[in-house]
């Protein structure tokens, strides 16, 4: 295997792990899986447990896909003068991989949110919520933003997918 076919390999491999565990999350643990604990508790632990441990995998895979992409634009032709004089903005390729890097950028951005803001205020709200009966609407409306906020990221990367596929 080549050098190149390598940088792409481990590219793919990334998102696969990355990717397809923000689905595996979403798919399986939080609509069926949990909705089958009896306790609520349980629920919270459950998903806290799995949040923590895919957060470590991507901590890694995002690392990897970065250098990678890098690795990858560079191999495909792209400079650094490319870029600082906006001729790889007038080809399709450039603008494909813009698009891309700008969806990336954009899922980071959501990841970090879900991630380090609102997924941990929601298991918070939701630990403490037997202590205190009034947090059932800030429960309500925080798993709202963080359910909509997941559906949005997944739609992002369901799209850095697609730009991915056209780049190849």
């Amino acid at each position: 295997m080549s050098f190149t076919n390598t940088i792409v390999f481990i590219h793919v491999l990334a998102a696969i792990i990355w990717l397809g565990g923000m689905f595996f999350i979403a798919l399986v643990m939080v609509l069926p899986v949990l909705k089958n604990f009896e306790t609520h508790q349980k629920r919270i632990e459950v998903l806290s447990a799995t949040a923590r441990r895919f957060r470590v995998v991507s901590l890694v895979a995002i690392p990897i896909l970065l250098i990678t992409g890098v690795l990858n634009a560079v191999n495909r032709g792209v400079t650094a003068e490319m870029i600082s004089n906006g001729s790889l903005f007038l080809s399709y390729f450039g603008n494909i991989l813009t698009v891309k890097v700008m969806l990336v950028f954009i899922v980071l951005v959501l990841s970090t949110i879900h991630d380090f803001i609102l997924g941990p205020r929601l298991i918070d709200l939701q630990s403490s919520s037997t202590s205190n009966p009034d947090s059932y609407l800030g429960i309500k409306k925080n798993r709202t933003y963080v359910s909509w906020l997941a559906r949005i990221n997944a739609l992002m990367a369901i799209l850095v997918v697609a730009c991915a596929v056209i780049l190849s």
